[in-house]
C-alpha cells in the first residue's frame, strides 16, 4: 500500500505543490496547488479513504481536472 504523500508524488509532477496535513480528528487534509497560476485543489480524507488505493486515485483524479479547469 502507498503513502498518500507517495500517491502524490506519482500523480503529479514537481512544478505541482502537493502537501498532506494531519488534523487533530484523525482526518488528512490534501493540498495540491500550482503556483504558476496561483490555484489550489483541496480536499479532506479519512484513514479509511486511504487504505483504498483506487478511491484515493479517483480523488488526485478529480483534483488534477479541477486544476486544469481553471488553467
Amino acid at each position: 500500500m502507498k503513502t498518500l504523500s507517495r500517491h502524490l508524488a506519482d500523480n503529479f509532477p514537481a512544478d505541482y505543490k502537493t502537501r498532506v496535513e494531519p488534523q487533530e480528528d484523525g482526518y488528512l487534509v490534501v493540498r495540491v496547488g500550482y503556483p504558476l497560476n496561483g490555484t489550489e485543489a483541496i480536499r479532506m480524507v479519512s484513514g479509511r479513504h486511504v487504505q483504498n488505493g483506487l478511491l484515493v486515485e479517483t480523488i488526485l483524479e478529480d483534483m488534477r481536472n479541477e486544476l486544469a479547469r481553471v488553467q
